[in-house]
Order: C-alpha cells, then sequence, then structure tokens
C-alpha cells in the first residue's frame, strides 16, 4: 500500500538531514582505530619475538664461547703432541747414526793405529790417537774419506812425535765433518 502524507505542509515533521560526511568521518576513525590497535598488536608480538631471539642468540654465543675455549685447548694440546711426536721421531730416526759412525770409523782403523778420543761436537768430529808410524794415519785418514756416506773433509790437525812407554809413536788429531742426517 501506497501511503500519503495529506498533512499540510507545515504540520508535517521534519526530519534532520543526515551528514555523511560526518558519518564517513566516523567510520574512517574506527577504521583507523581499529587498524592502529591491530598494528601496535602485530608490533608486540614481533617485538618480543625478537627478544626471545635475541636472548636465544645470546645463549648460543655463550654456550659457543665455551666450545671455542676447548677448541683452542685441544688445538694447543695438539701442537704441543705433535711437537713431542717430531723430538720422537727425530730421535728415533738419529738413534742408529751414532752406531753407523762408530761403525764406520771402527772399519777404517787399521791394526798399528789405537784412538785415545773421539768427540762430536755438531757436524764436527775430532779423532785423536797414536800410530806407529804416519804411514798408518795416512791409511786412517784414506779409510776415513772412503766412508763418504758417513763423513765428508777429513783433515789432519796435528801429528807429532810422541813416546808411549818407551816406544817412539805418532799422536795425531784427524777432523772430519759428519755428513748431514747421518748420525
Amino acid at each position: 500500500m501506497i501511503k500519503i502524507n495529506l498533512l499540510p505542509r507545515e504540520e508535517r515533521v521534519r526530519r534532520a538531514p543526515i551528514n555523511t560526511t560526518l558519518i564517513l568521518a566516523g567510520v574512517g576513525v574506527v577504521v583507523a582505530l581499529l587498524a592502529m590497535a591491530y598494528g601496535w598488536y602485530w608490533l608486540s608480538g614481533e617485538v618480543e619475538r625478537l627478544e626471545a631471539s635475541i636472548r636465544q642468540a645470546q645463549a648460543d654465543v655463550k654456550r659457543f664461547d665455551d666450545l671455542a675455549k676447548q677448541v683452542d685447548t685441544y688445538r694447543g694440546e695438539k701442537k704441543r703432541l705433535e711437537e713431542k711426536i717430531k723430538v720422537i721421531e727425530t730421535l728415533v730416526a738419529a738413534q742408529g747414526g751414532p752406531v753407523q759412525l762408530l761403525d764406520e770409523v771402527s772399519k777404517a782403523l787399521p791394526n798399528e793405529v789405537w784412538l785415545i778420543s773421539f768427540s762430536r761436537t755438531g757436524k764436527r768430529l775430532e779423532i785423536s790417537g797414536f800410530a806407529f808410524s804416519n804411514f798408518n794415519v795416512a791409511t786412517l785418514m784414506t779409510n776415513l774419506g772412503r766412508a763418504s756416506n758417513v763423513l765428508k773433509s777429513v783433515d789432519l790437525v796435528v801429528s807429532e812425535k810422541a813416546t808411549v812407554e818407551n816406544q817412539s809413536v805418532e799422536k795425531f788429531i784427524i777432523t772430519a765433518e759428519v755428513v748431514e742426517g747421518k748420525s
């Protein structure tokens, strides 16, 4: 059914015009407040998540610092042990050297020669002794020179006459250089 207002114009109730701009502004303010509330809520959660991540990272750093100290300790221990192993290997390698050196000198020794001193300082070997003649000293030097795998640069330092138990002999001092790595 159709309604018709038959009242005169003056008696009609006048409604106030709706201000749509004001309503839209109110709705906009409410939406903005809701968006800000959601943003604050989201940022609060993000801050909590990041703070938890920072706490975890700090705990990891502390744990890794302890592990790094252990690793440094183990590295130092490893280095010390490797140095000990090198020393042991060097000693084992050089273990046969003096024996080989004495063997070569013993093989080079003629029958008429006897030794009274045998000393080694670094690479320098000094042999002193007595012989019945200079020929025996020369034979000893020649034989030592042939031991080229152990000795080199065999030199006569002193050769002089001496008397041992009323016997005239030659007192000598011979030096030689020990070949590197042989003893």
